[in-house]
């Protein structure tokens, strides 16, 4: 890569928040007599609790571990497990909880740290979460639940209609930013807009010197950075490499705005720096979003993953064609997830080999209409009371369901909200701006005038299945079945005529 280019490309982020962690060095070893034995020597300076037994619960982080050994609850600020299978089952471990897992490098390497960790130390705070557009619940009915699914260190839980970020727990991996249909979740260290930002003004230098679009690889900051400083002079000059904290940062709004900068393809390069990190979500966002590229006739494989601490693997993935050419854009980044992955798209669509208005989508995809079955439609407005992006619409004072194409986030609280079961799903992306952002009607019915004094208070269709369901229902009998086509203030009326007390 050019030097002009790679200059252009780094750039220190201070983090504006941090988490702080505590440690007097109290520790807890778990392993068996032998193993624990030969430990101790190594171990100084630190206050040793042993356990011979696994605990049956561990939980905690460095500083604030409860652990409870054989029916005592003790704490400790550091644990080492010497088990082969772990007291913690998490798939990453929480910071000070040291598992070697019977590998003697990794062994020596925590030995080596233990005696280190004593004192205070801290760590970015690297997500922001906006509860107000959160699609994780409403009226106790469950929606979208994908980034606790997604977060490998479970820092992430479900506190009624919102999720809760543990940020002792969160090490940062960006997989519940990237799943988020929202963008309630984004990542904090760096944001979207400044790591858009960068590569636009790296892109611009690069076309200063070179005319071949180039492709990108995306990689981590600490291994991922070493290898290419190493083997530098393997990349070709047409390659641009981008770091970032974690490779899972960046998701589908970075990717496609690359491409719009005129870059051929993307490559996010897993250099295995973090073993315990499956990166699954990251992986299939990448499949989405090739997903909506090959429906406009960029190709299967515009983004890449590459899975290999070889360097030289890396370079042999990167022999990929670039049969369409972008003019390179020019708009700056904007740290909201949705709104850039629409920027982006509108920008690729007008350039599209095979443009199309209307792009079905796969299951999970964060774009996409509602269909309602008018027939079975009453317009009870379950849906749009939870409706957490404002996509689903009364009608104020008309019988209506509206629906705004734009904000839909297919969570689908509407749809379990449905007391007829008439809603269903329908993921697609409808490049039409204007259509979009247009207010549509799914469903109207006729009013419903009060018998009593002609107000309008409710559908016929509504009135004519509750009559209909309790005609049979031995307390709805006579004047009572009457009384349901009547408003609020009449049928409290003739309730009381009936009675006698007017």
């Amino acid at each position: 890569m050019h030097n002009a280019v790679q200059q252009i490309g780094q750039q220190d982020i201070m983090p504006v928040d941090l988490v702080e962690f505590s440690s007097v060095g109290r520790i807890l070893i778990i392993g068996n007599n032998e193993q624990i034995e030969q430990i101790l020597p190594h171990i100084t300076n630190l206050q040793i609790t042993t356990s011979l037994n696994a605990p049956t619960d561990i939980s905690g982080w460095l500083g604030e571990f409860k652990v409870n050994v054989d029916g005592e609850v003790i704490s400790v600020d550091l644990v080492l497990d010497l088990q082969e299978q772990v007291s913690m089952t998490v798939e990453v471990l929480p910071l000070g909880y040291f598992a070697p897992r019977g590998d003697a490098q990794v062994l020596a390497e925590a030995l080596q740290q233990l005696p280190e960790m004593i004192g205070t130390f801290d760590k970015p705070r690297y997500f922001n979460y906006k509860s107000e557009i959160c699609a994780h619940s409403r009226r106790q009915l469950q929606g979208c639940s994908q980034c606790i699914d997604a977060c490998p260190a479970e820092a992430i839980t479900s506190i009624g209609e919102q999720v809760s970020v543990n940020p002792s727990l969160c090490q940062g991996c960006g997989s519940c930013t990237s799943v988020c249909p929202s963008g309630a979740m984004s990542y904090a260290l760096p944001s979207l807009d400044v790591s858009i930002n960068r590569l636009r003004a790296m892109m611009q230098a690069y076309f200063e010197l070179e005319q071949d679009a180039p492709q990108i690889v995306i990689h981590d900051l600490e291994k991922g950075q070493q290898l290419v400083e190493l083997m530098g002079e393997k990349l070709a000059d047409t390659i641009i490499t981008f770091s970032i904290e974690e490779i899972g940062a960046l998701g589908m709004p970075f990717w496609l705005t690359a491409l719009c900068y005129g870059a051929s393809n993307l490559t996010i390069w897993n250099a295995g720096t973090h073993t315990d990190h499956s990166w699954n979500e990251v992986q299939k966002e990448i499949v989405k979003t090739n997903e909506m590229l090959a429906g406009i006739g960029y190709g299967d494989n515009k983004v890449n993953w590459c899975e290999s601490g070889n360097i030289t693997d890396l370079i042999s993935s990167l022999n990929v064609k670039n049969d369409c050419k972008i003019k390179p854009a020019v708009f700056a980044g904007v740290d909201d997830k949705r709104r850039m992955i629409r920027i982006a798209m509108e920008y690729l669509h007008k350039q599209a080999p095979a443009p199309v208005e209307l792009l079905a989508l796969s299951s999970q995809a964060a774009f996409g209409e509602i269909k309602v079955d008018t027939k079975g439609c009453t317009l009870c407005h379950s849906c749009v009371s939870v409706c957490p992006a404002g996509a689903v619409l009364d009608g104020g004072e008309q019988p209506q369901l509206n629906f705004i194409e734009d904000r839909c986030v297919q969570c689908g609280l509407c749809e379990t909200a449905c007391p007829e079961d008439v809603i269903s799903l329908v993921p697609q992306y409808l490049f039409d701006q204007e259509q979009a952002r247009k207010i549509r009607l799914l469903h109207e019915e006729p009013i419903f005038n009060c018998i009593s004094c002609n107000k309008g208070f409710a559908t016929q269709k509504m009135i004519d299945t509750m009559t209909g369901k309790l005609k049979g229902h031995p307390m709805f009998q006579g004047d009572a079945l009457e009384r349901l086509k009547m408003c609020e203030d009449c049928r409290v009326k003739a309730m009381f005529k009936e009675k006698g007390t007017f």
